[in-house]
C-alpha cells in the first residue's frame, strides 16, 4: 500500500513575464486506497500537480513521497521502473494505439523492463481478467476504431491496471464523454478503488464525479485547499 506524502511543493516556469509561479507551497498527505479529486479553474496547475505527484516531472523545490520513496532522487532507469510498476496513467484522451487490438493496448506496459519472470501467457491471461472487469473481454482483438469512446476509455483504464499499480490517477478521464458513458467510467474508476484499495486521485471539472470521492481538494492561486464534504 502506498502512502502519498507531499511537503511544501513549488513549481513556476518560464514566460515573456518572467517566471510564473504555478504551485507554491503545496503540502498534503494521503493514506493508502483514498480516493481524492483535485477541482480548479482551467490552468490552475491541476495537470501539473497531477505530472508530479506521478513522477513524471519533478518539482523545483520541496519533496513527494510515494511509498517512503522520492522519486526525484532516482537515476532516470529507477524511475522508470518505479513509475512502471507503482503508478497507473489515465488521461482525457484514450492515448491508444490504433494500429494495436484492445488486447496489446493493455499488454503495451508490460514491455517495459522487469517483467521477465512472468510469462506472456500469464501477462495475457492477467490482462484478458481485467478487460472482463471493465466489460471489454469480448472485444479485446477489436482495433481501438471499432470501439465507441466509453470502451476506448475503459480500455485505457485496463492498460492503467495491468502492472497493479498502487496509485491510479486519472487526468479529466470523463471530460470528453456524454453524461451515460461519464458515468459508467466514474462507476469503474471508484469500484477499483474500493474492490482493489487502489489510491485514486482524480483532476476533474465534473461535480458528479467530484461529489463521490472520499476526500476533495481545490487549487487556488497555487495552493491546495481542502474542501468540507
Amino acid at each position: 500500500m502506498m502512502m502519498l506524502e507531499l511537503d511544501n511543493i513549488t513549481k513556476s516556469y518560464a514566460s515573456a513575464c518572467g517566471r510564473l509561479e504555478v504551485l507554491r507551497g503545496i503540502s498534503a498527505r494521503v493514506e493508502p486506497g483514498q480516493s481524492i479529486s483535485i477541482a480548479g479553474s482551467s490552468g490552475c496547475g491541476k495537470s501539473t500537480l497531477l505530472n508530479l505527484i506521478g513522477a513524471l516531472d519533478k518539482p523545483d523545490s520541496g519533496t513527494i513521497r510515494l511509498g517512503g520513496q522520492n522519486p526525484a532522487e532516482m537515476d532516470e532507469r529507477a524511475l522508470a521502473a518505479f513509475r512502471n510498476r507503482k503508478i497507473g496513467f489515465v488521461f482525457q484522451l484514450h492515448h491508444l494505439l490504433p494500429q494495436c487490438t484492445v488486447l496489446e493496448n493493455v499488454l503495451l506496459p508490460t514491455l517495459a523492463g522487469g517483467r521477465a519472470r512472468e510469462s506472456a501467457l500469464s501477462l495475457q491471461q492477467r490482462a484478458m481478467q481485467i478487460l472482463e472487469r471493465v466489460g471489454l473481454s469480448d472485444r479485446a482483438h477489436e482495433l481501438p476504431a471499432r470501439l465507441s469512446g466509453g470502451q476506448r476509455q475503459r480500455a485505457a483504464v485496463a492498460r492503467a491496471l495491468i502492472n497493479r499499480p498502487q496509485l491510479l490517477l486519472a487526468d479529466e478521464p470523463t471530460g470528453s464523454l456524454d453524461e451515460e458513458t461519464a458515468e459508467s467510467v466514474m462507476g469503474l474508476l471508484l469500484d477499483l478503488n474500493r474492490s482493489q484499495k487502489i489510491t485514486l486521485i482524480v483532476v476533474t471539472h465534473s461535480s458528479r464525479l467530484d461529489g463521490r470521492m472520499e476526500r476533495r481538494f481545490e487549487l487556488r492561486q497555487g495552493k491546495l485547499v481542502e474542501r468540507p464534504l
